[in-house]
């Protein structure tokens, strides 16, 4: 059971739900353009299941993305998923045997080593320093052995907002190329990057795609989490690999949302940037805001949440555990937070910045403020 279950119940309990502040869905709507396409593509005559790589038109869209973003990429590299998450299981299912090691982040998305445990194979904590990639790869490279098939990553990263600079992406990369590992990285908030020194991907450094592998999601770029749409980008041989295992795991994403989606070009030039620009604002106004609070506050470089150290505060309320503290948070004042024991983070809490509804937003943050005061 995740601790953040416990928060779930709590504000049910409360009945008010408006303070839920561990969702991490974009506080943007999607573009219209998207979901114009998408009710075209609802009623049009074709119900059948998509090809097991995603529609060719989809592939040749997504591929021409990544390409106008000068990296190298083709239809064969594309492989479309039936939701970033699912795209990440059959990647790993396609890579690691039992008894292999994957070395991730800590904190960490609990996706990352709930999948390695599940397929038999041993995840490796990498500890981040201070909410940042920071001597990170140094760390990285006294974890691999000879079982070591793969370092994943997302940057920036869920939940701590550590973004990889550019010199710390080629570090990366040189680094795996010459171990012979994958490096899989968790591109799901990478339109979301604050930091200037956060230009280049670990991709740009690996144009034949003999190393990096890139998982992206319509999910957080253009609010779609509910149309489940995913993609991953590999070298050719193992993205045709990947399709297989991920037909042999799950169905393909739905026919209509592929074929919308196929309407990206369509898409205003500046949605992305506004949609970053309202996250930054708001992450910003929650620093401000929670900083008279006596919590550790630290302004993330990318993504969608604050990585909050609470352990003064629950050790002033004399509450035996920071899920314990969340818990009576949530039944006194419906204020749900995420525990961070589930990312592996002691004393800790995330917010995601975006959970709030927009019309509630500024109601909520002197809430969560009022709340977290006692």
């Amino acid at each position: 059971m995740r601790a953040v279950d416990g928060v779930i119940a709590a504000l049910a309990a409360h009945g008010d739900p408006t303070s839920s502040w561990f969702v991490g869905e974009p506080c943007a709507p999607p573009p219209e353009t998207l979901g114009r396409a998408l009710a075209r593509a609802a009623r049009s005559d074709r119900y059948g299941y998509p090809p097991p790589a995603g529609l060719p038109q989809l592939r040749e869209v997504l591929a021409s993305r990544h390409h106008e973003g000068g990296l190298e990429a083709s239809p064969a590299q594309t492989v479309v998923t039936n939701g970033a998450k699912a795209g990440l299981m059959a990647l790993l299912a396609t890579l690691l045997d039992p008894g292999d090691e994957l070395i991730h982040p800590s904190p960490y998305y609990p996706a990352y080593p709930a999948m390695a445990n599940r397929l038999g194979a041993r995840p490796i904590a990498a500890e981040e320093t201070d909410g940042t990639f920071d001597g990170w790869i140094s760390t990285v490279s006294e974890l691999i052995g000879p079982r070591t098939r793969a370092v994943i990553l997302s940057s920036p990263s869920n939940p701590t907002g550590a973004t990889l600079s550019s010199s710390q992406a080629r570090e990366l990369v040189e680094l795996c190329r010459d171990r012979g590992l994958r490096l899989i990285c968790d591109e799901a908030y990478t339109d979301f990057r604050f930091s200037p020194d956060s230009q280049h991907l670990a991709a740009d450094f690996d144009p034949a795609r003999e190393t990096v592998i890139q998982v992206r999601s319509a999910s957080k770029s253009w609010a779609l989490c509910g149309w489940r749409l995913g993609w991953v980008m590999a070298d050719a041989t193992l993205a045709t690999r990947i399709a297989a295992t991920h037909s042999a795991l799950v169905n393909p994403a739905p026919g209509p949302a592929q074929a919308a989606l196929c309407s990206l070009p369509d898409v205003a030039p500046d949605y992305l940037l506004e949609a970053r620009r309202g996250v930054q604002e708001r992450l910003s106004e929650l620093c401000a805001a929670l900083g008279g609070a006596e919590l550790e506050v630290r302004q993330p470089e990318g993504g969608f949440y604050l990585w909050l150290g609470v352990e003064s505060i629950v050790e002033a309320a004399r509450s035996p555990s920071v899920t314990d503290w969340c818990v009576a948070l949530a039944h006194r004042h419906g204020v749900g937070l995420w525990p961070g024991d589930d990312f592996g983070g002691t004393g800790r809490v995330r917010l995601a910045a975006t959970a709030p509804d927009p019309a509630a937003w500024h109601q909520a943050v002197t809430r969560l403020a009022s709340a977290i005061r006692g």
